[in-house]
């Protein structure tokens, strides 16, 4: 019997089906996989460099997490996983220790509780490109004082969350907490700054949301000035929020990488789409015909379909609006944040 391996960490895996162009499988490392036959077959056959792969691991394993183990609707194509890597943003060491100790916490039952920790399988969960990162950063929280651990060995062992730990998670909520920020992570588009300067912004920042709290503040990255790496930036920004809108028009990488960072945080994000993007479909021309073929300069074939909302947060409830009724879509917005955040 063949043996099937991750095409993107190397591992056997469980459950390989290959059926109708569609290949699925669970791996231990990067989570329930689920590629067409076209991208499986792209990325087996090799010569995509160990660093890609690692960024494909680290994102699938979060958004699995992310989803609660559940099994993702969409089968990834080739394009998919190259926006992966284009939009990938890698964390900082201070960033990645911060975002363990919130992993360990998350998994802690209760005050002394004995969290599992399986460097072999577990370090893309983890924002670590091996093991052995994901060993070290275990030292470093242990040299801190933020956990306990069994052995000290830091392989497989069970560790817990000391008061200085309890603390430290503290020191990264207090901002949050503090915070009238809120980041919009949306696709930097002429239409969609339309959208973005008299719909959403107007809801974050309406003024009667109650008198004992600030008055809420749109981040638009764009719109901010910085010196900063954009990507540092961002990842600053959203640390610094009391809560996020993603819109997830235009299927951007960037904005589900922005959406899974915030939310591995723990910060309330609310979730828009405009109607037409929120379901897979054949684009049209002015006079509403499908496109059925597209072609770049080099005379490729390329995507002519909207690709609708991403697996991973297709199940989520959000907002759809049109750009008709952006006074509607400013009121639920309104009404969401009333619900979910003041």
């Amino acid at each position: 019997m063949p043996v099937n391996k991750c095409v993107f960490c190397g591992l056997e895996v469980e459950n390989f089906h290959n059926q109708e162009a569609r290949v699925y499988y669970k791996c231990r490392k990067c989570g329930i996989i689920r590629l067409t036959e076209e991208a499986y077959e792209d990325y087996r056959s090799g010569g995509y460099p160990e660093s890609e792969k690692n960024k494909i691991s680290i994102v699938l394993r979060n958004e699995y997490e992310m989803m609660n183990h559940r099994t993702p609707n969409k089968y990834l194509t080739h394009n998919d996983l190259e926006m992966i890597i284009d939009q990938y943003s890698p964390l900082d060491p201070l960033a990645k220790m911060d975002m363990a100790l919130i992993n360990i916490a998350k998994a802690s039952k209760h005050i002394g509780h004995l969290v599992n920790t399986n460097p072999s399988f577990d370090y893309p969960y983890y924002h670590c490109l091996n093991a052995g990162e994901f060993i070290h950063i275990l030292l470093f929280l242990f040299q801190e004082g933020f956990i306990g651990c069994e052995s000290q060995t830091f392989q497989n062992d069970k560790v817990y969350i000391t008061a200085k730990g309890y603390q430290r998670l503290r020191e990264i909520e207090k901002p949050r907490r503090n915070s009238n920020k809120c980041f919009v992570a949306i696709w930097f588009t002429p239409d969609m700054d339309k959208v973005y300067e008299k719909a959403i912004k107007p809801a974050i920042e309406f003024k009667e949301y109650g008198e004992s709290l600030p008055r809420f503040e749109a981040i638009k990255i764009d719109n901010l000035e910085h010196i900063n790496d954009i990507n540092d930036e961002i990842i600053a920004q959203i640390r610094r929020s009391r809560f996020m809108v993603c819109d997830l028009t235009g299927y951007r990488g960037g904005v589900y990488f922005e959406a899974g960072f915030a939310y591995g945080l723990g910060l309330d994000v609310i979730y828009t789409c405009r109607e037409d993007w929120s379901k897979e479909e054949k684009l049209k021309d002015k006079k509403g015909k499908e496109i059925e073929i597209l072609y770049d300069k080099n005379g490729n074939e390329i995507s002519v379909r909207k690709e609708g909302v991403h697996f991973d947060l297709a199940h989520r409830n959000r907002i759809e609006w049109s750009p008709a009724k952006l006074d509607d879509f400013r009121k639920k917005l309104q009404d969401r944040i009333k619900a979910i955040i003041v």
